[in-house]
């Protein structure tokens, strides 16, 4: 009996794969903070004095600096979620397109008829998963425009702001 193998070896894989993600991307994030936390203390070595300190703090880099330091980079505005969004359906849409041609061309006998339906499970499963994320980014889009979230050219209200206020 072929089932077990054919489930557990992807699975198996998908845990690798999501294992390597974690530690790639949490070694990432601790270099960029190593980064900004070296550049952020010298800067605040050269500054000298309590009064530099506050006319650097009335520069636009002073701001930029100060906002650097308090805003939280985790949190990003409503399009780049919808658009983040959109992207994982695609590619679930995609992954689940590739199951089912999979599924297809392994099981063209009666002997493969168990690899072709762990295909056919895998595919339906990553299509709903593909299109709930799509369907969910469009309702999500529809959503943030009528309640005034983005204004008439698609940008969030607080990135026109932002840039309104820089010039």
């Amino acid at each position: 009996m072929r089932g077990p193998e054919i489930i557990i070896l992807p699975i198996f894989f998908c845990m690798i794969a999501f294992v390597i993600w974690v530690v790639m991307n949490s070694w990432q994030r601790r270099q960029h903070l190593k980064l900004m936390t070296d550049f952020n203390s010298r800067l605040l070595e050269r500054i000298g004095s309590v009064k530099d300190f506050s006319e650097f703090l009335q520069t636009d880099g002073g701001a930029k600096f100060m906002n650097s330091l308090t805003v939280e980079r985790g949190s990003t505005g409503p399009r780049d979620r919808i658009l983040r969004t959109t992207t994982i359906g695609i590619v679930l849409v995609a992954l689940s397109g590739g199951f089912l041609v999979l599924g297809r061309h392994f099981g063209t006998d009666a002997y493969n008829s168990e690899i072709d339906e762990a295909f056919f499970i895998f595919g339906v499963i990553a299509m709903s998963l593909g299109l709930g994320c799509l369907v969910s980014a469009g309702v999500s889009y529809r959503l943030a425009q009528m309640l005034g979230v983005f204004d008439r050219n698609g940008r969030a209200i607080a990135d026109v702001a932002s840039v309104g206020s820089k010039h």
